[in-house]
């Protein structure tokens, strides 16, 4: 995979809920506001970048990844079908969705005081899917990995991975962890029931490609400002040292 310039980094975004309403959008920071998302859609488009999948770099595993970006959601919010969609249609944009796939809602959230918010049904997911959105799988039942043992494991991993492929009749070939829970058995575990890549949250190397089940994501919260977003799709956001030096003049060694 060619990932020039010298210092870059294939970002891979991660996103929960897009929202439009402040009655819904729960304590905890993992929406986007519709408005601010078409925003940062707009900016990629406008900008150059082409949004891809792991299926499009399973499929070229040569590609020239500057000025690429995948965007991720977890879990399968059904705001990402009524709100997020139409502005990816809108912009031409393609995103990959990771599925909860036994589970009506976030039941995990609502134990933690969130508002009960309801997943995506399989008609919405298959819809998402022919159009050209990845899916991939995040358990049958969002649970943390880390607190079963290998056979409760190896269940929620596989049984994810068929759940998406009898939905959309695609292989599902990326998977996320839930919660970030992660370690390296897991992860062997992952490889075995299938899938080509999996993502963490925030851990893992800066560099894509350096481990292809533990990709590192940068995460959009309500927070990010557009310009905070410019710089996490730069491709050089975990190199700050570098983005330092178009400031100062002074190039990095």
């Amino acid at each position: 995979m060619d990932t020039k310039p010298c210092i870059y980094s294939l970002p891979v975004l991660l996103y929960h809920r897009i929202v439009n309403k402040d009655s819904i959008i729960g304590k905890h920071k993992i929406y986007v506001f519709a408005k601010n998302f078409r925003k940062q859609m707009k900016y990629l488009k406008d900008n150059g970048y082409q949004t891809i999948t792991f299926y499009d770099i399973k499929k070229n595993p040569e590609m020239d990844l500057y000025k690429k970006v995948i965007i991720t959601f977890d879990d399968g919010y059904v705001d990402n079908y009524e709100l997020a969609f139409p502005i990816l249609k809108e912009y031409g944009l393609k995103a990959l969705i990771y599925l909860v796939t036994k589970i009506n809602h976030n039941a995990w959230g609502v134990k933690e005081g969130e508002p009960k918010i309801d997943m995506m049904h399989a008609e919405q997911v298959k819809e998402m899917s022919d159009y050209g959105i990845e899916m991939g799988g995040h358990t049958q039942n969002h649970v943390n990995l880390l607190q079963l043992d290998s056979d409760e494991q190896l269940i929620e991993i596989k049984g994810s991975k068929e759940d998406v492929e009898a939905i959309t009749k695609k292989e599902a070939i990326s998977f996320a962890y839930p919660f970030g829970g992660i370690d390296e058995n897991i992860k062997l575990i992952t490889k075995q029931a299938g899938f080509d890549f999996a993502v963490s949250t925030n851990t893992g190397p800066k560099q894509f490609g350096d481990d292809l089940f533990q990709i590192r994501r940068i995460e959009i919260t309500p927070k990010t400002s557009l310009s905070s977003f410019k710089n996490k799709v730069s491709g050089r956001y975990f190199y700050p040292s570098f983005i330092k030096s178009f400031f100062t003049g002074k190039q990095t060694k």
